[in-house]
């Protein structure tokens, strides 16, 4: 595409295109150079990155000559660098350690709550979100609550100061008041500047750590609690479940596997395929009470739990299950197995 192609583009879309270039500056200095002025937006582009290069080549050249500024560069590189920092930077609260103490968490909660990742996440990040039926001592539950809330609150003040340093250093915005050129004036401050910086960086890698070991003692405390004492199953284990149910149905074709029905006096409502029909049976009663509670088989099971029986119609290697099913489903039309989403 050549200048008056490019120029000739509608703003947003000149922008995109210059934006996606592999040197945004460089391209546009040969532009300029091309043509003598540009539309306002590319030239007001054109100066901040004009400008933003100078910095660059400021910070090489003190990096040079001040040794202490040489240390706050290797400091800040850290943020692109290491594993640790650069994750801690992509969010206020650290995406792998939050998953992991979800995963925690959710041993502490019955099996019957069904919740989103959003409603389960403000469990662990807001002190009045506590609706949940506890599977375990809601004490013991609570106390996991309100040390990663604490622990969450630190790490995301740090986040929110470390993001405006990397702002400064990387993008020369301002947001400290006194700019690096007075910092590099004056060498009492550009060492207390360091100083700052570097107690930072370290209070990161230690509240990362901080937060790993917190989850693991409680996911030590929480687990055998749950071994101990738990009252119902945990929506950990629930998941657990299901996940193997799914890999199961997944199966080899020839693994040995039994065609079973759901039913009740009246009529059938249900047919399946399980290897190991008896478990399958207590899961599908779980899941009725609580994650599966929507699908139409889960409504038949509420309703007549107390007549609900398990029947076997055939038996044989799994390829020949699934033929079976299907003609059996083709003749009886029970009506739990025309919702999609039940498990066979």
């Amino acid at each position: 595409m050549n200048t008056e192609e490019i120029l000739s583009l509608p703003t947003l879309d000149r922008l995109k295109y210059i934006n996606s270039v592999n040197d945004t500056f460089g391209f546009l200095k040969k532009l300029k150079s091309e043509k003598s002025e540009l539309p306002s937006e590319l030239e007001s582009l054109f100066k901040r990155l004009e400008k933003l290069n100078i910095f660059n080549e400021s910070k090489l050249s003190w990096c040079e000559k001040y040794p202490d500024f040489g240390e706050i560069f290797r400091i800040m590189d850290l943020y692109l660098k290491s594993e640790i920092l650069v994750e801690f930077g992509e969010k206020s609260l650290p995406e792998s350690l939050l998953n992991q103490a979800l995963e925690v968490f959710k041993k502490t909660i019955s099996f019957k709550t069904s919740s989103t990742y959003k409603k389960l996440t403000k469990g662990l990040t807001n002190s009045r979100y506590r609706y949940y039926n506890y599977c375990i001592s809601k004490e013991i539950a609570s106390s996991f609550q309100d040390e990663f809330l604490d622990w969450g609150i630190e790490i995301s003040n740090l986040w929110n100061e470390i993001y405006y340093t990397k702002e400064d250093f990387f993008n020369d915005t301002g947001y400290d008041r006194t700019s690096w050129e007075t910092y590099i004036k004056y060498p009492n401050m550009l060492e207390r500047k360091k100083d700052e910086l570097k107690k930072q960086s370290e209070k990161a890698f230690a509240l990362m750590a901080s937060g790993l070991e917190l989850i693991e003692k409680h996911n030590t405390i929480i687990t055998e609690e749950y071994k101990n004492n738990a009252v119902e199953m945990s929506l950990y284990e629930r998941e657990l479940e299901i996940s193997l149910m799914v890999e199961l149905e997944n199966g080899n074709d020839k693994q040995y596997c039994y065609v079973y029905t759901l039913e009740c006096e009246l009529f059938v409502f249900y047919v399946g395929i399980a290897s190991n029909p008896k478990e399958r049976f207590e899961q599908h009663i779980r899941g009725a009470f609580s994650n599966e509670s929507h699908l139409f088989k889960s409504k038949f099971i509420q309703k007549y739990n107390n007549e609900l029986k398990q029947n076997i119609v055939y038996e044989g290697i799994r390829k020949n299950c699934k033929l079976f099913e299907k003609e059996y489903i083709a003749i009886h039309n029970p009506l739990g197995n025309m919702t999609q989403g039940g498990e066979g």
